[in-house]
């Protein structure tokens, strides 16, 4: 028995050895590339017919070349695995039909599962610590970008999907979706880290990186995909702003069903803003429901979830349109000084920029959750005064004159909204937080807001603005500040 075992561990190890040799699993991924690269191509609604057709042909050639490279490598591997087995049949250590009798029993192929599982699991870890680029492209596979691109390919399979989790799944209180709370503001303002901190409130719920791809189903999409058994290792997000994520973290997903049902307001130039003359009954009720769907979700997953919390800051463009349609919502706008927040909004389109030129897929993700923002696919959210020519977003003063324009909009409405100063949050969170929560009637117990937000002050260097923006930018931010929950 010893013998036999032995050769058959031996034979194993062989076989393991011969893949790694013929470099298979660099074979595999590219073959898997391949294959999401077709899928991206033929669900890309940015590519006319006869580029998906030339796209998909070349795809096709390429996962013929790539499925005969894995045939001869696993060819080669099955041959190295007979060596051991045949040299110990021919020198009569034992018989080769007892080596393979063995290797074909459950509890030889069950052991040496678990054994390949574990080695794997270790490698993965030890790869993810080391890990290096873009998050996006560090958290999805090949696989997974396969199925975020299934499920982005048209609005209709987000539509389905979310039917089908009405029909399987327990259908949601609608008093769940009453009184939620936005979160918005121009990006780099502040949104996530508040969007984290009332996270931690009780009573709750925001989309989650899990409900990734398909938002419109969470609680169908969370089961089927594993539940919480479905993990990655926690990992700085793609702006490469110190901030972590796994998939347990609160993230900006709610734009996704704005685009579904406003596909006109997103336009090549840049994204209309919304007011009264947008209203559409049945629009807002999927809204609601959703709001109530994502609630569910978090208490169906073991909360205690009461009250829909999102960050978008693409609803800055609809303050009028939010007080009209939800006038139970309670709109938060974060406000950060001008000239530090044009100077992060400069920085964060480069690096999307370069993010955007090195991996197509950060740029397509972008697209789909409806985060225009920054980088190739830049979108201003079309205030009064972005539309006037000559403006550049490689430049400084496109980013504070955007400033300008997006908090003219928030001044002329700032009486439905809640606005709350970046630098109270850094100087003074736990008073700040408490403040805020009594204005949107949270009791937030003893969460701990400390360490949620950044604590240095948020300074920049002015000198790269025109000075005429630069004063009309604080004087603005005077007025609004004054306004402020103190």
């Amino acid at each position: 028995m010893i013998p036999a075992l032995a050769i058959s561990v031996l034979a194993v190890l062989a076989f393991g050895a011969g893949l790694w040799q013929t470099g298979i699993a660099a074979a595999a991924r590219a073959l898997l590339g391949e294959t999401q690269a077709g899928v991206a191509a033929m669900t890309d609604r940015e590519l006319d017919d006869d580029a998906k057709e030339r796209a998909v042909r070349r795809a096709g050639v390429r996962l013929i070349m790539g499925a005969f490279g894995l045939a001869w490598r696993i060819a080669l591997a099955l041959g190295a695995a007979a060596v051991p087995i045949l040299l110990a049949d021919a020198v009569g250590l034992v018989p080769a039909d007892r080596v393979l009798g063995l290797m074909v029993r459950w509890d030889f192929i069950v052991g040496i599962s678990l054994a390949v599982i574990g080695l794997g699991a270790v490698l993965r870890r030890r790869a993810a610590d080391g890990a290096t680029g873009p998050a996006t492209t560090r958290s999805y596979s090949a696989g997974d970008r396969i199925v975020h691109n299934l499920a982005f390919s048209a609005p209709v399979v987000l539509r389905t999907a979310g039917r089908a989790e009405d029909r399987l799944v327990r259908a949601p209180d609608p008093g769940d979706g009453q009184a939620p709370i936005l979160v918005t503001s121009l990006a780099r303002g502040g949104t996530t880290a508040l969007l984290g901190a009332l996270h931690a409130v009780p009573g709750i719920a925001t989309h989650l990186y899990r409900d990734m791809p398909f938002l419109t189903a969470p609680v169908l999409w969370d089961r089927l995909s594993g539940g919480k058994r479905r993990r990655v290792t926690r990992h700085q997000r793609a702006h490469g702003d110190g901030l972590e994520i796994d998939l347990d973290t609160p993230e900006a997903f709610e734009e996704v069903l704005w685009q579904m049902h406003w596909p006109g307001k997103y336009g090549d130039s840049g994204i209309a803003l919304w007011d009264a003359g947008d209203r559409d009954a049945r629009a807002e009720a999927a809204l609601r429901h959703h709001m109530a769907r994502v609630v569910c979700a978090r208490r169906l997953q073991g909360g205690a979830a009461r009250r829909y919390c999102s960050k978008n800051n693409a609803n800055i463009a609809r303050l009028p349109f939010l007080a009209q349609a939800f006038p139970d919502a309670r709109v938060v706008v974060p406000l950060r000084r001008p000239v530090a927040h044009a100077t992060s909004l400069l920085r964060q389109h480069r690096n999307f920029l370069d993010q955007h030129a090195r991996d197509p897929f950060v740029r397509r993700y972008m697209r789909d959750i409806g985060h225009f923002e920054f980088g190739q696919i830049h979108k201003p959210l079309r205030f009064p005064g972005m539309d006037e020519p000559g403006r550049d977003p490689a430049t400084p003063d496109y980013w504070l004159a955007y400033w300008i324009a997006a908090f003219r909009h928030v001044a002329d409405h700032a009486g439905t909204c809640e606005i709350v100063l970046q630098d109270d949050l850094r100087a003074n969170p736990g008073r700040t937080m408490a403040r805020l929560c009594t204005a949107l009637d949270l009791d937030p117990g003893d969460t701990a807001f400390e360490g949620r937000f950044h604590s240095a002050p948020d300074r920049a260097d002015a000198s790269p603005f025109d000075a005429a923006l630069r004063r009309e930018a604080e004087t603005l931010y005077d007025h609004l500040a004054s306004r402020a929950i103190g």
